[in-house]
């Protein structure tokens, strides 16, 4: 029987070489969104179109290559040959209710981008050819929907291809994803620490849920709980709602630098002499990892 061999490169990437255990495999990694632990593979989408650099995870410029461009640094790019990369998100906000628009204080016109490999996998066919390209008429440092008036910044741009081809160094010796995407060292940068990303990020949510989340809880005169956040700077009574814009509460910079010394021991729920309002705990503070 004639060995199926296949010829789409995609498929390749995927052949397991003999002695090579399964975790050589691009499938079998955790890639956790903040970002993986063997490779970050939305790097990819970063240098996607020539002359720029996106965010790998969302539709901001963070970088200029080319000066022809230099006017869409820290815009956002709404739109790629005509297809939106950014959606308004709606929903019901009570159980049975018609969907509404979910805006945010953060976010009050509710726009999502659409996340790269999805939104580019509409340009499959479109690799190595110019595609128009519309951004923010102005810098947009926040979510911007696209505006009702269709009046923004368009620029023809190259979509690079996502594989080495012939003309690419290296490129006959298997398949290999395009040297122009990823320069040396990039796929693999800024891995995830589950320390200080994941178990900052995932609260009650994931894994990290053996960490304290709702702490020195009591019930408020009103009959609801009051209490912090584990990961308050200040414990007032008043639980922050996670926000990773929100000083009043830990950042990654801050685990990195010294969650020994950030991070509280519980002892009967509690970690603070007191946490106003409120009686004092019976167990005082107590510094440390939890």
């Amino acid at each position: 029987m004639k060995k199926i061999e296949p010829r789409n490169l995609t498929a390749q990437l995927n052949h397991r070489a003999v002695g090579n255990p399964a975790s050589s495999l691009p499938d079998s990694a955790i890639s956790n969104s903040f970002p993986g632990l063997e490779f970050d593979f939305r790097n990819l989408w970063r240098r996607m179109f020539e002359g720029i650099v996106m965010s790998e995870n969302s539709n901001y410029v963070v970088a200029v290559e080319d000066d022809r461009y230099a006017g869409v640094l820290k815009h956002r790019m709404l739109r790629v040959d005509g297809l939106p990369l950014v959606t308004t998100v709606k929903g019901p906000q009570m159980p049975g209710a018609d969907p509404s628009t979910l805006g945010t204080t953060q976010n009050p016109s509710a726009t999502a981008f659409m996340e790269w490999s999805n939104a580019l996998m509409r340009l499959w066919s479109k690799q190595g050819e110019l595609v128009t390209c519309d951004f923010t008429l102005t810098p947009a440092p926040d979510d911007a929907p696209i505006p009702a008036d269709g009046k923004m910044l368009s620029h023809q741009l190259k979509l690079r291809k996502v594989f080495a081809t012939p003309e690419h160094p290296g490129s006959a010796q298997g398949v290999a994803l395009n040297p122009e995407l990823l320069r040396p060292g990039e796929l693999t940068q800024g891995l995830c620490s589950p320390w200080q990303n994941d178990y900052r990020e995932c609260a009650c949510y994931y894994w990290a849920a053996s960490r304290p989340d709702y702490v020195n809880v009591q019930p408020g005169p009103d009959g609801r709980s009051q209490g912090d956040n584990w990961m308050q700077k200040q414990r007032t009574g008043d639980y922050v709602a996670d926000n990773r814009k929100d000083s009043r509460l830990f950042s990654y910079d801050d685990l990195f630098e010294k969650w020994q010394s950030l991070l509280r021991f519980q002892v009967q729920g509690r970690d603070a002499d007191a946490s106003p309002p409120g009686p004092p705990s019976l167990q005082g503070k107590h510094e440390g990892s939890k």
